[in-house]
């Protein structure tokens, strides 16, 4: 996963997490301080609805009252009943005037007038009888004092065949309090109609049932009917789209005979839950915002400069190419790293170009000693041909010429009777004669030590200057005969390394390619290297051993090839044979191949390893371009393996490739 997935994916989830936690607190905090208010409202509304029927009923009672202290009904004057276009007026569903009782307490009435309402014009009003009252009824029973200032006497809910009723009684009475033992009882029926216009009034959507089993109360009433009439306090629930609330409303003996049931919209709630997701979708419409700009700065300033980074940097690395800078402007974290990063690829340019002196020079010692050995070798025999020498000079016989000289100028008087007659001097010519043969063996003899000595000072003088051309420094651009290049890197490893008679070279040169431009001596370095490998992983095989030299044209790459029989390269080892330190033999350093590979590369060429055209072995091949250094530009890496899926131009098949190749 990518750094900026794993930065998205953190920022995402943290402000999701923000997001989740606020909307909970949101709702846990402000969710219920709208369902308290909702609540308070709801009560409010219930007491609202309390109150209505209270005015109502107070209503009723002035009304009463007033009715009750009029001159007319106190005097007991004919007409003092109201008209019925009066009673219509003012709005009286009931109106009853009983007189004063007789003596077993029953009181006649006087005028009655009932309207019944439209929805029970059937019912009979049995408490309401049209004859006479009894003492005993209740709305006659206790003191029934009038009150002068005080409205109606008894005022409340009356509960009656035709529904819940407002009722007011009082007695009628004078201007001085006098009672005028006849009493007024006024109601009005709380009939749809009116119960509508208290909904319209208070706003507030209601109904009210009958406790008395009048009415056929609904389920959910009689399954929460011990709670309400339990509680002084009106009883709440709560629904999806209301609230349930219901309350009682007592009679005249204080008891609740009034079911006030009302369904009061969760106006408050709704609003208080849209504010709570308009604040949800604030709070993640901002955090979306919040993490795309942040994201598109973190993009901006550290992302997308770190990416470059890590571009940069595994460009390096797949490509080698150390000569790539950042020159980042930047002067904050990423720019130092960016400044260090570069100065790290100066310091490993400078060491690079240091491993490649060392190794290079590692490569010309070791093929150096070699020549040494050879010198050495060289010089051991002309030390022998120089003991030769003082020998053959001490066997030259001057001490006997010496002698015959000295007899000969003692007798030079005499020298024909010397020679002739005296016995020593008759043994003086064959003497001379045998002395003159020894002198020739002798001079023979120096001579064939003479010429093998000069023999092998030429041939010490030979490899010294073969040693001095090889190890020249400096990069001399010019053009070069492949071919001629190839037999002396070849005339090179075998005098540092010693001729092998057992060992089978073949040349297959183009002879079209005949001049390749480049640096001579970078070349020569790499075909030594590369020739020199190629011996010593064959060293200890068994005959046959091939030694494989070939160049070739391929349009404009000049290919100069070293193939080998020798145990060849796993090919699990094909891409790690350039790496700097890789070796597989015990006195390998692990530098001349990578070695090699960045000289073909810094020439503008590469070098390629895959398996050989001989039964096994290995074969490198150098490709160097045709055209002119100024006229080509090189970008490609030094190391490049190639394994054939065919068999080689020769036919002949590859062999099984061991695992411990000899290359370094």
């Amino acid at each position: 996963m990518s750094l900026s997935t794993r930065i998205t994916m953190t920022l995402v989830i943290v402000v999701a997490a923000f997001a989740v936690l606020d909307g909970w607190v949101v709702q846990r905090v402000f969710g219920e301080r709208f369902d308290a208010l909702e609540e308070s409202s709801a009560l409010t509304d219930m007491d609202r609805v309390r109150q209505a029927l209270e005015q109502e009923v107070q209503q009723l009672a002035n009304l009463t009252h007033s009715l009750a202290g009029a001159p007319s009904l106190r005097n007991g004057e004919e007409g003092a009943m109201p008209r019925a276009e009066e009673l219509i007026a003012l709005d009286l569903d009931v109106y009853f005037l009983l007189g004063p009782a007789d003596r077993s307490q029953n009181r006649p009435v006087l005028r009655s007038r009932i309207e019944l309402p439209a929805e029970r014009d059937d019912a009979q009003l049995t408490n309401f009888p049209r004859a006479s009252w009894s003492g005993q009824h209740p709305l006659l029973t206790g003191d029934l004092k009038p009150q002068q200032d005080k409205g109606a006497l008894r005022s409340s809910i009356q509960l009656t065949e035709a529904g819940p009723m407002l009722l007011a009684v009082d007695p009628a009475w004078s201007p001085t309090g006098d009672a005028q033992d006849q009493i007024l009882i006024t109601g009005r029926f709380l009939s749809w109609n009116r119960i509508a216009r208290l909904r319209e009034r208070t706003k507030v959507e209601f109904q009210v049932w009958q406790l008395d089993g009048q009415d056929q109360l609904p389920k959910h009433i009689l399954q929460r009917l011990p709670q309400v009439t339990g509680s002084p306090t009106p009883h709440l629930e709560q629904g999806d789209e209301y609230l349930l609330g219901m309350s009682t409303f007592d009679d005249l003996r204080q008891r609740p005979q009034l079911l006030i049931e009302a369904k009061l919209p969760r106006t408050i709630s709704a609003e208080g839950q849209a504010a709570v997701t308009f604040g949800r979708i604030s709070v993640l419409t901002g955090a979306a915002v919040l993490v795309l700009a942040l994201l598109i700065l973190l993009r901006r300033i550290v992302l997308n400069p770190l990416a470059a980074l890590t571009d940069h940097a595994e460009s390096v690395g797949s490509t080698e190419n150390i000569s790539l800078r950042m020159n980042s402007p930047r002067t904050d974290e990423l720019g130092r790293l960016s400044g260090e990063l570069d100065s790290m690829l100066d310091k490993l340019v400078e060491a690079r170009a240091a491993l490649v002196d060392a190794a290079r020079t590692a490569g010309k010692s070791e093929v150096a000693t070699g020549i040494l050995h050879n010198v050495g070798n060289m010089l051991s025999g002309i030390g022998i041909s120089s003991d030769e020498l003082s020998e053959s000079i001490e066997l030259l016989g001057t001490d006997d010429l010496s002698t015959v000289a000295a007899a000969l100028e003692e007798h030079a008087a005499d020298l024909e009777g010397y020679l002739c007659e005296d016995p020593h001097g008759q043994h003086l010519p064959p003497f001379v004669q045998a002395l003159a043969e020894q002198q020739t063996t002798q001079r023979d003899r120096l001579r064939r030590e003479l010429r093998s000595l000069r023999q092998g000072l030429e041939h010490v003088a030979e490899l010294v200057r073969g040693q001095q051309q090889f190890t020249q420094r400096g990069s001399l651009t010019g053009a070069f005969n492949p071919s001629a290049l190839m037999e002396e890197a070849l005339r090179l490893v075998e005098q540092s390394l010693g001729q092998d008679p057992e060992l089978e070279i073949l040349r297959f040169f183009d002879p079209n390619l005949t001049t390749v431009p480049g640096d001579r001596h970078r070349t020569l370095d790499i075909l030594v290297n590369l020739i020199q490998n190629a011996f010593q992983a064959m060293e200890g095989q068994v005959a046959p051993r091939t030694l494989i030299l070939r160049t070739r044209r391929e349009q404009t790459i000049a290919c100069l090839e070293v193939e080998d029989s020798g145990p060849g390269i796993d090919p699990a080892h094909l891409t790690q044979v350039f790496a700097p330190g890789f070796t597989t033999r015990k006195d390998g350093h692990g530098y001349g191949l990578h070695t090699a590979a960045n000289a073909a590369l810094e020439m503008g060429g590469h070098l390629e390893a895959h398996p050989s055209s001989c039964a096994q072995g290995a074969a490198f091949q150098l490709q160097l371009s045709t055209q002119n250094a100024h006229a080509r530009q090189s970008t490609s890496q030094h190391i490049s393996v190639s394994i054939p899926e065919t068999a080689p131009p020769s036919g002949v098949p590859y062999g099984i490739h061991q695992s411990n190749p000899s290359r370094g």
